[in-house]
């Protein structure tokens, strides 16, 4: 080989590894496969009358991406053949970049200068090496309220401090519990040892509250003061219904408050006389004497109604005879009622009446050996005879709490030994018979003469005068009863695919899913309501029934809505979802029953009215803001009309805010008058300029206001404080008194300086110079400067 071939040879060698570097990097730097950016999800939040937010996440999928939102009025859209042509876009001028990577990125754009009450569509355009358009979408921008007053009461409701751009149907604020509370305020629902009683009038006019505090003139100081507000001409006038029953003598846990039930008029209220003697347990009787004016057994536990304003008994002299056991041994239970509570039923394990057996247990009777007993003006009667017997059979339960007992009390379902039977002008059938026994009432007809009750995943309707029931579901799959209408002609039930309308022997789907109303029943507790006609059903639920997005703004998780459906027009209507069509920030609510204390047996009967009786109206609570009035970020009271119900004019429907959207906490919704025209809810805030503050009771009144309110109260001095914290149990530190530590002292504290041209001489600051002469005056003259 010669010289000249090496270099030649060298060079080959290392061209063939730079060939195969250059390989290397070539196969490395390949640009990969184009590859579409994926939206993952649009929304918009935010919007108001002008402006809105318009949302969505984004994956660029590995490549470079850009993104621009367009948008343009609805009726544009549609007049384009449902196309963007000559829509806005933002940014205006150029695409917002989000990058190369592989995960969904959440981008934002603010767009303003929108039309008022006008529906918007919008969707997001995203590039990299392909272009592709993201769902359409559609908002909503809020309506500007108009600027005048031309209700008739306009005068008082300026007064009242009530908008009428922000009000519908001319409502006006007025304050229902008192501005003096003795400290006090109104409580919560379950405020007060988990139970508490807030109920409405159907008519209006009338309303039942509770506090901690005494006011108004209470005969006692219960756990909770009762109280009756009554409307005027004036204004709200307040009664104290608390009766001389010491505090204590209930269980403060979970008892709940001494009031137990009201008639839908409130004209009829029934009291417990209280629990065995407070600090010795079971053991002793109870200790409130009885009520002035009424038979009732001294220690007895008892039960007494109020009518008039004139208390009776329940169980009084005409029953004492039969009372073989001990007050320290007796207990009594409220089981129901029916409506106007003239016909209570009670419980307990006692024999009563001459036909009632008694299943005696160590010093008293077996507390699993129930006896039920029939209320009226006469005296008490047993309802647990079975059929064909003459004595009854103890282990007896009432249905249900509400709905069990008709309308007159002539007809009462209960169940024994896991039976359902119907007791009935003196004698008792077997209502689940045709099933082969085993059923759970579900609801009845408000005369009772129609009942439905479950066996298993089926629902049967039995008919009293036939005395035959028939299953309305031979394939099974029924989850749970959400209600009936008053004839009970018409029910609605969910089961393993829908919920589902029962009327006169057709069945009809009002909204697919398993879930679809989750939560909503039984008929006596959830969180449903029917109308009387059985036209309209009002529930709530997670599930995107109508289209609308409820995927919480903050959480990512489904947040409930109200739902209301319409038979008539076969309608199901989203009443709380925004209107803007923006994510909502928190869940829509409709209480279901309020229970009065949290103890097994506590009374839990009463739903308040969520649905007006033409199921036109609806009131819910909403943590999202509706209308452009909510500005407070908390909860409260809005209302949904129907189209041509109060002021409502729009198709679809309209929203408003029946609290005020302002006050701090917000507020909550309590119950309404029968065809809504008083919707009363309870807040901190001072919706009028009178209330200086507290929880209090409000009405929202149609064409309501007084022309003067009451004073404000103004405070001096050390009088202008918050309401104290609730006490707090006593620790050891607490309990401990005495001076204390000693203060520290700071170097120098307590030493006071001359002043300038002074010495300090004996204590005493005196001039320069008078101090002597000599090495001691000079040593002072030097002091004071120390």
């Amino acid at each position: 080989m010669s010289e000249s071939e090496k270099p030649r040879r060298r060079l080959k060698r290392g061209g063939g590894a730079l060939a195969l570097l250059m390989g290397a990097l070539v196969l490395t730097f390949v640009p990969r496969a184009s590859a579409a950016p994926i939206v993952v999800e649009t929304w918009s939040s935010q919007t108001f009358s002008s402006t809105a937010r318009l949302q969505a996440r984004i994956n660029p999928n590995g490549l470079a991406t850009s993104y621009h939102f367009e948008y343009i009025t609805k009726a544009q859209y549609e007049a384009n053949g449902n196309d963007f042509t000559g829509a806005s876009r933002v940014p205006v001028s150029f695409d917002s970049g989000i990058g190369a990577g592989v995960n969904p990125v959440s981008v934002q754009q603010q767009i303003s200068g929108l039309k008022s009450d006008t529906p918007y569509r919008y969707r997001i355009v995203a590039k990299n090496t392909t272009t592709i358009t993201g769902p359409e979408k559609e908002l909503h921008t809020q309506a500007i309220p108009p600027g005048t007053d031309s209700c008739p009461n306009a005068t008082a409701r300026s007064q009242t401090g009530a908008n009428g751009s922000e009000l519908a149907d001319c409502r006006a604020f007025e304050l229902v519990s008192p501005i003096d509370k003795n400290g006090g305020e109104v409580a919560v629902p379950g405020g007060i040892a988990g139970g508490g009683v807030l109920q409405a009038g159907a008519q209006g006019s009338s309303v039942t509250y509770g506090s901690e505090a005494s006011f108004a003139g209470g005969a006692g100081a219960a756990p909770a003061s009762q109280y009756l507000a009554t409307r005027n001409s004036g204004g709200w006038s307040t009664q104290n219904l608390t009766q001389p029953i010491f505090s204590g003598t209930y269980d403060a846990v979970d008892q709940g408050v001494p009031w137990q039930l009201f008639s839908a008029d409130l004209s009829r209220g029934i009291l417990l006389n209280g629990d065995h003697c407070r600090g010795e347990g079971d053991d002793c009787a109870v200790a409130n004497q009885p009520l002035a004016g009424t038979d009732a057994p001294a220690g007895y536990q008892n039960y007494y109604l109020r009518a008039g304003g004139v208390f009776t008994a329940l169980l009084g002299s005409a029953n004492a005879g039969f009372l073989s056991l001990e007050p320290k041994d007796f207990d009594l239970r409220l089981a129901g009622a029916s409506p106007d509570l003239s016909r209570p039923i009670l419980s307990t394990c006692a024999a009563l009446t001459t036909d009632a057996v008694e299943v005696p247990d160590g010093e008293g009777c077996d507390p699993e050996a129930q006896n039920l007993y029939l209320w009226s003006g006469a005296g008490l009667s047993l309802v647990n005879l079975l059929p064909a017997q003459s004595t009854g059979t103890p282990g007896a339960e009432l249905a249900a709490q509400s709905g069990a007992i008709s309308s007159d009390g002539s007809r009462v379902y209960f169940t024994q030994g896991g039976n359902l039977y119907l007791r009935a002008s003196g004698q008792t059938k077997q209502a689940d018979e045709d099933a082969g026994g085993g059923g759970t009432f579900e609801v009845a007809s408000s005369d009772g003469a129609v009942a439905y009750f479950s066996k298993g995943e089926h629902l049967w309707r039995y008919v009293a005068g036939a005395d035959a029931a028939i299953d309305l579901t031979p394939v099974g799959g029924v989850k749970g009863v959400l209600g009936a209408s008053s004839s009970a002609n018409v029910i609605y039930y969910q089961d393993a695919t829908a919920l589902k309308r029962w009327s006169n022997g057709i069945i009809s789907t009002v909204a697919s899913g398993a879930e679809a109303s989750e939560g909503a029943w039984p008929p006596t507790t959830g969180a449903s309501r029917i109308s009387p006609d059985g036209s309209k059903l009002l529930f709530v639920s997670k599930q995107g029934l109508t289209g609308y997005d409820n995927t919480d703004l903050n959480t990512g998780q489904p947040d409930s809505q109200v739902f209301l459906f319409d038979a008539g027009g076969s309608s199901l209507t989203c009443v709380s979802c925004n209107p803007t069509l923006g994510r909502p920030v928190g869940s829509a609510t409709i209480s279901g029953s309020v229970a009065n204390g949290g103890a097994e047996g506590s009374t839990d009967s009463y739903k308040p009215r969520a649905l007006s009786a033409s199921g036109g109206r609806v009131y819910f609570d909403s943590k999202d803001a509706l209308v452009l009035a909510d500005t407070n970020n908390a909860p409260d009271v809005y209302e949904w009309e129907a189209q041509g119900e109060g002021s409502c004019s729009k198709q679809g429907g309209c929203v408003s805010l029946i609290s005020d959207g302002r006050s701090a906490g917000g507020s909550s919704f309590v119950d309404a008058s029968g065809d809504g025209s008083d919707a009363f809810f309870l807040t901190a805030g001072s919706p009028v300029k009178a209330d200086p503050g507290a929880t209090d009771l409000y009405d929202a009144r149609t064409n309501g206001g007084f022309a003067e309110g009451p004073p404000e109260i103004v405070c001096e001095g050390d009088a202008c404080q918050p309401l104290p914290s609730p006490p707090t149990d006593p620790t050891l530190t607490t309990l401990l008194t005495g001076p204390g530590n000693p203060g520290v002292r700071l170097p120098n504290e307590g030493r006071k300086r001359c002043p300038k041209g002074k010495v300090k001489r004996k204590g005493k600051c005196v001039k320069k110079g008078k101090a002597g002469k000599g090495k001691k005056a000079k040593r002072e003259n030097r002091g004071s400067a120390r």
